[in-house]
C-alpha cells in the first residue's frame, strides 16, 4: 500500500471514533504531525513506504490515539479502546439474537401454538423486546467492566495493511437504512407468517376487526414468504458487515428483487387473496379497486396480470417499479462509484 493511501486510511480509523464537528480538525492536526515526523525521519529524502508504517505505528492504535483528542474520554462508561469493539459485539449480537427469537417464533408456530392469535403476537414481541434487553445489559456490563478495570484487549493490529478503507461517500450505506431494513423484514415475517389470521387487521365505522388478507392464502404460502424473508436477511446482512456498495452487495441486492417479485406475482395472482370480509366492506365503497382491472390496455399483458385486482395490481406496480429502482442505484453506486 502507498505512503498515502495508508496515512488517509489511519487518519479516518483516528477521526472516525471523534465527534463530528472535531474531525476535520484532527485530520488536518495528523496530517501535519505525520508529514513533519517523516521529514524528521528521512532527512530530507523520499520518506518510504517502511518509513510510513514504522511513524504510524510509532503513532499508536488508532482507537487510542482518538481518545486522546477527546476531553470526556475518561468520563464515559466505556471508552477507548473498548467502545469501539464494544459497539461491534453490540451490533452482531442484537442482530443475532433478533433473528433468533425470530426463528423461534416461526418454530413455535409451526410446531403449535395453544392460545388465541392476540396472545401470540403479543407473545413473539414480549420475547423479542426481553432478548433484547437482556443482551444489551450483558453485553454493556461486561465491557463496562473491561474498560473500568483497565482490561487490555486483545486487538492490537498485527499490520498497517489492516487499517480500514475510507469508504467513498457514494458507496457508503447508513446503518439506519440496514437497521430499517432488519425491523422491516422482523414485521413482515411477524404479520404474514407468525399470525397470518391477523396480518394486517382492518375496521371501519365500528365494525369488528377483521384481517385485510386472506389468512388461507397465506398460510399456503408460508414457506415463500420466509424465503422471501431470508433474501433480505441475507442482503441487509451483507451490507451491515460491508457498509459499502460492492459486488456481494449488488448480487445479494439481485437475489432479495428476483424472491420479491416472484413473491408478490405468486401471492397476488393466487385466487381469493383478500378476506372475503373485508372485500364485502369495502367492495361497497370502492368497487373498482376490488375487481380485476379488465382496461384495454392491459389486455396485452399475461392473463395473471390483466385478472389481477386493481389495488393489487397497484401495489405491485409500485413494488417492481421501487425494487428496480433500487438494484440500478446499487448498481450504479458499485460498478461506477464515486464521480471525480
Amino acid at each position: 500500500m502507498e505512503s498515502k493511501e495508508l496515512i488517509k486510511r489511519y487518519i479516518y480509523a483516528v477521526t472516525k471514533h471523534l465527534p463530528e464537528n472535531k474531525r476535520q480538525d484532527v485530520g488536518q492536526e495528523l496530517q501535519s504531525l505525520i508529514e513533519e515526523t517523516l521529514a524528521e525521519r528521512s532527512q530530507g529524502a523520499q520518506p518510504t513506504d517502511a518509513d510510513t508504517k514504522t511513524v504510524l505505528m510509532e503513532l499508536g492504535r488508532p482507537a487510542e490515539l482518538a481518545a486522546k483528542y477527546d476531553p470526556h474520554a475518561k468520563d464515559a462508561l466505556i471508552g477507548q479502546p473498548h467502545f469501539s469493539v464494544y459497539l461491534r459485539v453490540l451490533k452482531i449480537v442484537l442482530l443475532a439474537v433478533s433473528l433468533g427469537m425470530a426463528i423461534a417464533s416461526l418454530l413455535q408456530v409451526i410446531t403449535g401454538f395453544e392460545g388465541s392469535v392476540f396472545e401470540l403476537f403479543g407473545n413473539v414481541l414480549s420475547n423479542i423486546w426481553q432478548a433484547l434487553l437482556g443482551a444489551f445489559a450483558w453485553v454493556t456490563v461486561i465491557f463496562a467492566i473491561l474498560y473500568q478495570k483497565d482490561v487490555k484487549l486483545d486487538v492490537e493490529m498485527e499490520d498497517m495493511e489492516d487499517l480500514p478503507e475510507v469508504p467513498e461517500k457514494r458507496r457508503q450505506i447508513k446503518l439506519g437504512e440496514i437497521i430499517a431494513s432488519f425491523i422491516f423484514t422482523i414485521l413482515f415475517l411477524i404479520l404474514f407468517v407468525v399470525v397470518p389470521q391477523v396480518n394486517i387487521p382492518f375496521s371501519v365505522q365500528g365494525t369488528d376487526w377483521i384481517p385485510i388478507f386472506n389468512p388461507e392464502v397465506l398460510i399456503r404460502m408460508r414457506w415463500l414468504f420466509i424465503a422471501a424473508a431470508g433474501a433480505a436477511v441475507l442482503n441487509q446482512s451483507v451490507r451491515f458487515f460491508t457498509r459499502r456498495h460492492s459486488l456481494p452487495v449488488f448480487l445479494t441486492t439481485v437475489i432479495e428483487t428476483v424472491m420479491q417479485v416472484a413473491l408478490l406475482f405468486t401471492w397476488f395472482t393466487s385466487p381469493n387473496v383478500f378476506n372475503p370480509d373485508f372485500t364485502a366492506v369495502m367492495g361497497s365503497f370502492i368497487p373498482s379497486f376490488f375487481t380485476p382491472a379488465n382496461w384495454a390496455p392491459l389486455q396485452r399483458f399475461p392473463e395473471n396480470l390483466s385478472a389481477m385486482p386493481l389495488l393489487l395490481l397497484i401495489i405491485f406496480g409500485g413494488v417492481l417499479l421501487g425494487s428496480l429502482i433500487e438494484l440500478i442505484e446499487t448498481g450504479v453506486k458499485t460498478f461506477i462509484g464515486e464521480k471525480p
